[in-house]
């Protein structure tokens, strides 16, 4: 018996130790994490990689770079207090969109300059607050992940927007308030991480108005 009172001793004060190590291991752990988070860039940031100036990759984020720049958006998207999820179109969906309004071509800086013309025409001479509000539509003031994303979907849940307005998940893909033009899909990449949020990309722009 002393013999066995003189082993249990030591092994219950290793075990002892061993469970302050896993907890001191998971507390560093959880700390290298959190760094990590913080260490991602803000969405913002990840949306001027592109680096705005147009150019023939049709798959990045040059239209919306200048979109955001001019509607003045890039400081609250820059926020990493935010908690958000931004439905990206890439360039190619300015251009559909362009194309859909009447645009010929397929050039990003002939697109870009179209839609601006097309919104001043309906902001009676400021492009400004409208396409503020498009850009609106395509945020939602929470993270939604790709897998929530399908949950919504699948639950015919609808997103409501920065905007106000809602959008509702199908598939993989999103309907918008214009009836007669495409609905945008998920395209890659998506569930893009950011300090302060989501990036989806998009193959076409949400449409929060039935146009004219």
């Amino acid at each position: 018996m002393p013999v066995v009172g003189q082993l249990s001793m030591p092994l219950y004060i290793i075990m002892l130790r061993s469970s302050k190590l896993v907890a001191i291991l998971v507390f560093i752990a959880s700390i290298g994490l959190a760094h990590a988070a913080d260490a991602r860039p803000t969405i913002t940031e990840i949306v001027a990689k592109s680096g705005g100036e147009f150019d023939k990759n049709r798959y990045d984020y040059d239209i919306l770079l200048n979109a955001v720049l001019t509607a003045g958006l890039a400081d609250a998207l820059n926020d990493p207090a935010a908690k958000l999820t931004v439905f990206a179109p890439n360039d190619l969906g300015f251009i559909r969109l362009a194309r859909d309004l009447g645009y010929h071509r397929y050039d990003e800086k002939g697109a870009w300059n179209y839609l601006v013309g097309v919104l001043t025409t309906l902001g009676e001479g400021d492009p400004k607050p409208v396409l503020t509000d498009i850009l609106l539509y395509h945020v939602v003031p929470k993270r939604i992940s790709v897998f929530g994303f399908l949950r919504a979907a699948i639950r015919d849940r609808e997103l409501v927007t920065l905007l106000g307005e809602t959008v509702d998940p199908f598939l993989f893909g999103l309907v918008d308030k214009e009836p007669d033009l495409k609905n945008p899909r998920l395209f890659f990449p998506i569930n893009v991480r950011a300090s302060n949020g989501i990036i989806h990309t998009l193959d076409r722009v949400l449409v929060p108005v039935d146009l004219p």
